[in-house]
């Protein structure tokens, strides 16, 4: 263990085999970090919360804040952490509102700097969220998603596995796994193919997901019928997560991004001026 004679560490705090407290780093008391953590200069692990192994705060990151809540009660919950995750410069991570609650941070996770976490957000495993992520409180992000920059969700919103938001998008419903949304119009513009290759998707299943895409946004089904159409057709892959995903929410999903129609330009033509002459005269 190693702890700068400049870092404030509460005699409260729990630190695991190998940690390293930098100069000017805060560790309150009630704190519990497993073994290998890293808090680099400046940053503040507060109160209530409880991290694994392998995990590494940069400059100042503030982890384990108040909730921003107007009704925010006296006694709130706390913050879990599992293990090999890397919270980058002024990232914010809140604890739970209420005490019996917690926000929740897998493992492997790589939080950019300036991002910000709500209170009471579910963050799964192997997710990467980039500069100035801002995601609000009880949002559910699955394994292996992708928030780009500047990305802002709304609180509530889930996103699903392997999804991929662009920069900048507006997330203010469910968007499914394995979708990729464009930034500009936070729509869904096709799957993830890219991710679901790295993580080692068959050709097989990202046909079947292919077509369940079809399903869901193409063939005009009710949305009942969708959900009873992807229940007969697809008996098991990764289609039956997409499933179970789209048969809860509170706030809808996100839909896909259709061109307007084609603009219509209609010519008045003299019935004495030949065709091909307005063509030519058209360019």
């Amino acid at each position: 263990m190693s702890i700068h004679p400049l870092a404030a560490v509460s005699p409260e705090a729990r630190l695991g085999v190998g940690v390293t407290v930098h100069a000017f780093a805060t560790v309150e008391a009630g704190v519990v970090l497993g073994d290998y953590c890293t808090v680099a200069s400046g940053a503040v692990i507060k109160s209530g919360v409880t991290a694994g192994c392998h995990n590494e705060f940069a400059e100042h990151a503030v982890i384990g804040g108040a909730p921003q809540h107007v009704a925010r009660p006296e006694h709130i919950g706390s913050l879990t952490i599992g293990d090999h995750n890397v919270f980058r410069e002024h990232v914010t991570i809140h604890r739970a509102l209420k005490p019996d609650a917690a926000t929740t941070i897998g493992d492997n996770n790589y939080v950019m700097a300036t991002a910000h976490f709500g209170h009471d957000v579910v963050v799964g495993n192997n997710c990467i969220c980039a500069n100035g992520a801002l995601v609000g409180g009880h949002v559910v992000i699955e394994d292996r998603s992708f928030v780009s920059g500047a990305v802002a969700v709304h609180q509530f919103c889930r996103i699903g596995r392997l999804a991929m938001v662009g920069g900048h998008a507006r997330v203010v419903q469910d968007i499914p796994p394995y979708m990729l949304i464009d930034g500009q119009t936070g729509c869904v513009v096709g799957l993830n193919i890219v991710g679901l290759k790295r993580s080692g998707h068959s050709a097989e299943a990202i046909a079947e997901l292919k077509a369940a895409y079809r399903t869901i946004y193409r063939r005009g089904l009710p949305w009942k019928d969708v959900l009873t159409a992807l229940e007969a057709e697809f008996a098991s892959g990764p289609v039956t997560h997409l499933r179970e995903f789209l048969s809860g929410g509170t706030r809808g999903f996100a839909q896909e991004r259709r061109a307007p129609p084609a603009p219509t330009l209609r010519l008045r033509v003299p019935d004495d001026v030949p065709a091909a002459d307005v063509r030519a005269r058209a360019g």
